[in-house]
């Protein structure tokens, strides 16, 4: 469910003025900058205005980067170029910049002829470049590797994909259904700073839209979602008419997101537990929108709803979670929240049970929440804090999640390993560097992609 990044491949080289006489390499020049865009497009969907010579082309690679509304630029020198070329782009552009400093040869053999040498000197217009780029106070990242090293390819994706994260935080609406849980402050934060600095939209949505959409939900919808639930989850334990209410209250969600056109959601559940036309805490609802690839984080916690977007974008899926219970004993901690999280990162769905919920009573009892351990596998943990003066931090983890038997409390969990130390130290760590009582939790190592998302947005970020 991630967002391919767009890439624009900026490939450029002098061969011919008053001086250079070398234009019969043109045709060169272009095939090598058709197949750099073979190299670059497992990472992104790669725009080409074709290999730049002079300042005509460079302002037309700056309109097709613009046009194309790129994600991130990856400049390259076949071989040197006055900087005044590349500049007239990328002054005229504001996709973040890597200047990846690669060549096709891995050393200049004996029988070298002086054609060779053109196409594989790019390092010797590269300061240029990049000193031109620092005297204009424009931002940009360095990445020299052979064009056919896996770890210099590795890091150009990694900037692509941190690259598109930021753009899709910039064009995100995380809509807002009811106010955050009351006296929580780490849920007391600024619309317009987050706005400002890190790019979602807030948009508030009435709590009415979704007990309307229920109400009206078609009865034939509903029992094709039960029908579907029944082939993959574990259902036996929820009175049918308790599913039946709560996958109309599922289906309403998906319909005001699709509505409302928001990318996440952060809910307030206990909102309509008064509402007859609901009743019931919509825990099976929210966990199966994150499924969808929609982020949902209840008692209206935008920060963590970003947070869970920003790891969707790197890893396809995401879940939230908070800290539960300490094990002193395997130096392990319990991390869990009640009824909701994300069925599509269990082990596999006949792991998952809908259940009675045992969290929040309403008119119509407690609705279906998500029971199942979550997979085994490296994880991250991600949360993001206001720090105030419009300032905010990215804090990210690492460690593994253990195999568990899941305790009958009808909610998702997961037993977690912290990677840098024992339970004590994850603790204090954690704590320490400002994490809020909620965080986003995905598969994989990412905390150095998400080191890149937060040096493109100009925050702080704290590796614990």
């Amino acid at each position: 469910m991630t967002t391919k990044p767009k890439i624009g491949l900026f490939v450029t080289g002098l061969l011919e003025d008053d001086y250079n006489k070398t234009g019969h390499l043109r045709p060169q020049c272009a095939a090598a900058t058709a197949d750099l865009a073979k190299v670059l497009a497992p990472y992104g969907e790669i725009v080409n205005p074709g290999f730049v010579e002079y300042e005509p082309d460079a302002e037309h690679a700056a309109e097709v980067f613009n046009a194309a509304t790129v994600d991130l630029i990856v400049a390259i020198e076949l071989a040197y170029q006055k900087g005044a070329i590349p500049m007239r782009t990328f002054l005229a552009t504001h996709a973040p910049i890597v200047v990846w400093n690669t060549q096709q040869i891995r050393f200049l053999p004996d029988d070298a002829d002086f054609d060779l040498i053109m196409l594989n000197s790019g390092m010797c217009g590269v300061p240029e470049l990049t000193s031109a780029l620092l005297r204009t106070g424009i931002p940009f990242n360095m990445v020299s590797s052979h064009v056919s090293d896996p770890e210099g390819r590795r890091q150009i994706g990694d900037w692509a994909a941190a690259a598109g994260v930021v753009h899709r935080l910039q064009k995100a609406r995380v809509g807002i259904i009811g106010h955050p849980y009351e006296g929580m402050t780490d849920l007391m934060v600024d619309h317009l700073s987050l706005r400002d600095r890190i790019g979602p939209l807030c948009w508030p949505i009435e709590p009415e839209k979704v007990a309307v959409a229920a109400v009206n939900m078609a009865a034939d919808k509903v029992k094709a979602l039960m029908e579907q639930e029944q082939g993959r989850y574990r259902t036996a334990a929820v009175k049918p008419e308790v599913f039946e209410r709560s996958a109309r209250l599922a289906l309403a969600l998906e319909e005001v997101v699709h509505d409302c056109k928001v990318d996440a959601l952060a809910t307030f559940d206990q909102i309509w537990l008064t509402d007859p036309r609901v009743g019931i805490i919509p825990s099976y609802g929210t966990g199966r929108l994150c499924s969808l690839g929609v982020p949902v984080a209840p008692e209206a916690d935008v920060t963590t709803a970003v947070a869970m977007l920003i790891l969707q974008e790197l890893a396809g899926q995401s879940t939230l979670v908070e800290n539960y219970v300490m094990d002193f004993d395997h130096s392990t901690m319990i991390l869990s929240h009640d009824g909701h999280g994300n069925p599509a990162l269990a082990a596999k769905p006949s792991d998952v049970a809908i259940k009675h919920s045992i969290y929040y009573e309403g008119v119509h009892g407690f609705g279906a929440g998500l029971e199942f351990a979550y997979a085994p596998g490296e994880v991250t943990l991600l949360a993001l804090i206001p720090l105030g003066d419009g300032e905010w931090r990215l804090i990210v983890t690492e460690g593994e999640s253990l195999p568990m038997k899941p305790r009958p409390v009808s909610a998702p969990q997961m037993v977690f390993r912290y990677a840098s130390g024992s339970i004590e130290e994850y603790c204090d760590n954690w704590c320490l560097a400002g994490s809020p009582h909620h965080m986003a939790l995905a598969y994989g190592r990412l905390a150095s992609k998400v080191c890149l998302v937060a040096e493109l947005l100009g925050i702080e970020v704290i590796v614990v």
